[in-house]
């Protein structure tokens, strides 16, 4: 992991010492917290209220935390050209210039802003005191570079949450009704279906193909499964033969494989587990074709 100093316009993120329920300066609208486990990160959230206040996090058994942890930009501040500190911005004294500490990661990879901590302790009363300016978690390692293997079991929960299409079911005949023992032709699109999202704040694609497709054709017999969504007549390859009259809705499973790539690279990251989907076809009227002796000829 490499790092860069970036000289220019900045915005100012002030820390707050003050002894008071509510911190002067809260996210716009709530936002994320997250205490940070050696790699994993415990998010918790930030209720503010329309007047501005914060309920700050609460620890798991639901007492009040006493730490929270934010992504935010980092700086270095530099007296006659050699740095003194790191910070948040705007963090610098009089007489100090400051830059932005970039992190250069590897191709495939993103740049995540570092981990910053601020403390206070909570009263019996419901304020709060001692409330810490933000610093940085790791000084030793300011900002993280991020590739897709860390956004895997993210992408695979958001995979499970995705409202996915299901497929849709195509029948022949085409009018509602077929016959008794000859092909009744069915098909699907295999085409897949690509959804944007973020994980911790970065943009991805996460893209759902069909894999398996399995036919219940009502009638009594095992539902057939195949990787082939079929195609119409004359080329049909997926078909069913009914043996009795009877209206039968048929009904397609389709189970669905993902993977997602982080927007700007190139590489796309395997899901794992499967999402289904089900479709229901309209009723399917089943008719049985009978010879019949007549005595005038047919038009």
């Amino acid at each position: 992991m490499k790092y860069a100093l970036v000289f220019g316009a900045m915005i100012a993120l002030s820390g707050v010492a003050a002894s008071t329920e509510a911190d002067p300066t809260p996210p716009r609208g709530g936002g994320i917290a997250g205490e940070a486990k050696g790699s994993v990160i415990d998010v918790k959230a930030i209720d503010v209220s329309a007047d501005g206040s914060v309920h700050r996090p609460r620890n798991a058994d639901g007492s009040p935390a006493s730490v929270e942890f934010r992504r935010m930009p980092a700086s270095i501040c530099f007296t006659q050209d050699f740095p003194t500190t790191k910070g948040q911005v705007g963090a610098c004294g009089p007489g100090e210039r400051e830059g932005a500490l970039v992190v250069a990661c590897e191709a495939e990879q993103v740049a995540l802003d570092p981990i910053f901590k601020q403390t206070w302790v909570n009263n019996p009363d419901g304020t709060i005191s001692d409330l810490s300016r933000w610093e940085l978690q790791n000084p030793a390692s300011p900002g993280d570079c991020l590739a897709a293997v860390d956004l895997a079991p993210l992408a695979e929960a958001e995979f499970q949450r995705l409202t996915i299409t299901p497929s849709p079911v195509t029948i022949q005949p085409p009018d509602g009704w077929t016959l008794v023992n000859v092909d009744t032709i069915t098909y699907t699109s295999p085409a897949p279906q690509t959804f944007t999202t973020t994980l911790l704040g970065i943009p991805v694609t996460i893209e759902a193909t069909p894999d398996t497709f399995t036919w219940d054709y009502d009638d009594g017999t095992t539902p057939m499964t195949t990787t082939d969504p079929g195609r119409a007549y004359p080329h049909h390859t997926v078909a069913h033969v009914y043996e009795e009259e009877a209206v039968a809705t048929i009904t397609l499973a389709t189970t669905w494989q993902g993977r997602f790539q982080i927007t700007g690279t190139a590489t796309w990251t395997p899901i794992t587990g499967t999402a289904t989907t089900t479709t229901a076809a309209p009723p399917l009227t089943i008719h049985e074709a009978r010879a019949r002796l007549v005595t005038e000829p047919l038009d």
